[in-house]
């Protein structure tokens, strides 16, 4: 009873350390997680180890067994009202208020709540375009320009997404889409300046929450996880300059 009992709350901290860990927290809130549910459940003594795409997690119980899980997460695109879910679970978990059956219930709902709408998706692209056109530099009608262009970079992305196209595929293509949006509006449109509006549009693809939570798990001393997902950011930009540089490569053999 007491060994099943043991498994079931290492499942509960397994599945929530794995979804902080896919939708973007830092290592250490991954860690600590998942050891204050466990001590919230009766199990003092719970020993994790966590690197940005893996989790080991060891449970020792009353009568010197031990469990041991291991998961696989994949980097993804991480969505912070998930992570803000369990935070305030794991939260009333300690308070008391949850039974373990019923957290493990909740937890299976938050890892199935659907993400942000398309619709919603495309309308930040829009506002976000526009507005950081406008911040680094651009005019009014340049940051309109841009949240068109916005909208197409949502959409390309988003059906890139659902064909399974590798990030780094995805992002050439999305920087290759943004340029050439950029080029043709600003020689449509008489007095938009093409490069505004190309930032605009670039700064969409910009991974900010990957280099941010690189920092942060540098300043915690996970130096391993945050040079992976530095490594991952730097990859991305590398993947943006080479989109960019093929369409206006074949512009200037135009």
């Amino acid at each position: 009873m007491g060994n099943d009992h043991g498994r079931r709350v290492l499942d509960l901290v397994a599945m929530m350390g794995e979804e902080l860990l896919r939708n973007g927290a830092e290592i250490a809130r991954v860690q600590d997680t998942m050891r204050i549910v466990g001590k919230a459940f009766g199990k003092e003594d719970v020993d994790v180890f966590a690197i940005s795409n893996g989790i080991f997690v060891t449970m020792h119980h009353e009568d010197q067994t031990r469990c041991t899980q291991i998961k696989h997460v994949p980097l993804a695109t991480p969505n912070f009202g998930r992570v803000a879910m369990i935070n305030q679970l794991s939260r009333e978990i300690c308070e008391g208020k949850w039974t373990l059956e019923a957290a493990s219930e909740r937890m299976k709902e938050i890892a199935a709540a659907p993400g942000v709408s398309l619709a919603w998706q495309m309308a930040a692209c829009a506002v976000g375009g526009g507005c950081f056109c406008y911040l680094f530099g651009g005019s009014f009608f340049d940051a309109l320009a841009t949240a068109p262009v916005g909208v197409l970079l949502c959409l390309l992305q988003y059906m890139m997404g659902r064909a399974k196209i590798s990030k780094m595929m995805q992002t050439i293509f999305g920087s290759m889409l943004v340029t050439l949006c950029g080029i043709g509006i600003a020689g449509l449109l008489a007095g938009l300046h093409v490069d505004s509006v190309i930032i605009g549009g670039l700064v969409i693809l910009v991974p900010g929450v990957p280099l941010t939570t690189s920092i942060r798990d540098f300043f915690n001393g996970d130096y391993l996880s945050g040079t992976v997902r530095l490594i991952d950011a730097l990859l991305v930009a590398v993947c943006m300059a080479i989109g960019v540089g093929v369409i206006y490569r074949l512009t200037a053999l135009l």
